[in-house]
């Protein structure tokens, strides 16, 4: 018998638009956010090809917060769209558990760091005087996942995981442990990244994913918020399951190892799934080689070369430490459409690469365990199994 936690909330902004509608439209589509572009301020101020978050973002209270003039960008992001996927889930016309039981966990590798170069530029510049009091408590890690918790007003734990690229898988393994704990009933677990003004600029965008022409990623923008529950409590309150999550693995190694493998592997064993279960995998490929080949060897080595592949970053750039989660939304979206969306930029496979089941068009999939594979160039890796509830019969 498996562990599994439901996804019964979901709300996502992306370079591509503001919505999962309108991302999974786009990406549906073949379309690209990754254009020249401007960003930051002052010496920190950034230029380059990236992929930024759409502007029509809804104006949605921050779970009926006034005071949002004092929150930092990836504060108030991160806080709308948590209310998008709080009312996704229904937990806002009944159901919501008091609020000791409501978690948060957020992953991430850059939020709060624009903020805290403009409080050290602002205060070396013009003297502490004339800093701004909110600014301190706003440029920190942790500042996000707390503002969501006074947003949503969640009196639970409060956790910001970092980990690369992998940050946003290992917060949702940390809100599966919780509710299937019971340490909290209901987690919001949520992953931002912005753009990071300090990073080296990309000054020509490369190919696609897994593609000849190489070129590196350009960076890119996301916000994404989950609600997770236990199946049990879910179908107690008779909630809609958009996904079920029956296993996920992280693992930490050196550049190099076989990390990916490895953690494609635990997730499958803890889902109690072979790789022949899986009708569909998302990747984390990006155009950069030491994202793309290591991933190409492990789905090669564990899935084979005909199980559908697609990577959602060539159209949206490296969303970093959010791109789990928004692998994690947009594979339970296929799975719902009956599709695996292309991957926007693939032209020529590299030669240099195992084949496996990449196309450049979308592709009908069966109904099927999905899953997404997420790797840091570093060397860490984190693995998610997705199952759509018709097939676990949660809902």
């Amino acid at each position: 018998m498996t562990r599994s936690v439901a996804i019964t909330g979901m709300a996502l902004t992306s370079s591509l638009g503001a919505g999962l509608d309108a991302t999974w439209e786009a990406l549906l589509g073949g379309s690209t956010a990754v254009a020249p572009t401007t960003y930051g301020s002052g010496p920190y101020r950034g230029a380059g090809f990236a992929a930024v978050l759409s502007s029509d973002l809804p104006e949605v209270p921050a779970f009926d917060r006034k005071r949002l003039r004092a929150l930092s960008r990836e504060s108030l992001l991160v806080s709308r769209v948590g209310a998008l996927a709080w009312r996704d889930a229904g937990l806002d016309v009944g159901g919501a558990p008091a609020p000791a039981d409501v978690g948060v966990v957020l992953g991430t590798t850059t939020a709060g760091l624009d903020d805290y170069l403009r409080v050290l530029q602002d205060g070396v510049a013009h003297g502490p005087a004339l800093v701004s009091p909110s600014s301190g408590p706003q440029a920190s890690l942790n500042a996000v996942a707390s503002e969501l918790s006074v947003s949503a007003r969640a009196e639970g734990s409060i956790v910001t995981v970092t980990a690369g690229r992998c940050s946003g898988s290992h917060a949702l393994a940390v809100g599966a442990d919780q509710v299937l704990t019971g340490a909290a009933e209901v987690v919001l677990v949520a992953a931002v990244e912005t753009l990071d003004p300090t990073a080296a600029r990309v000054d020509r965008p490369g190919t696609g994913p897994f593609s000849a022409e190489g070129g590196g990623a350009v960076p890119g923008e996301a916000v994404v918020v989950l609600v997770l529950e236990s199946l049990r409590r879910a179908r107690d309150r008779g909630a809609r399951v958009l996904a079920e999550v029956p296993g996920w693995s992280t693992v930490r190694g050196d550049a190099g190892q076989d990390t990916a493998v490895r953690a494609a592997l635990a997730a499958l064993r803890e889902a109690g799934l072979d790789a022949d279960d899986i009708g569909l995998v998302c990747s984390s490929a990006t155009g950069s080689p030491g994202v793309d080949a290591p991933e190409a060897r492990a789905l090669h080595e564990v899935m084979g070369p005909s199980v559908p592949v697609f990577s959602p970053f060539g159209a949206l750039g490296d969303c970093a430490g959010a791109s789990g989660l928004v692998q994690l939304a947009l594979t339970a979206r296929a799975l719902e459409a009956g599709l695996a969306p292309p991957t926007c930029g693939f032209t020529r496979w590299d030669p240099g690469l195992p084949t496996i089941g990449v196309a450049a068009r979308a592709q009908q999939l069966p109904l099927a365990p999905a899953l997404v594979l997420t790797t840091d160039a570093g060397g860490q890796a984190a693995a998610l199994v997705l199952r759509p509830p018709a097939a676990g019969g949660a809902a």
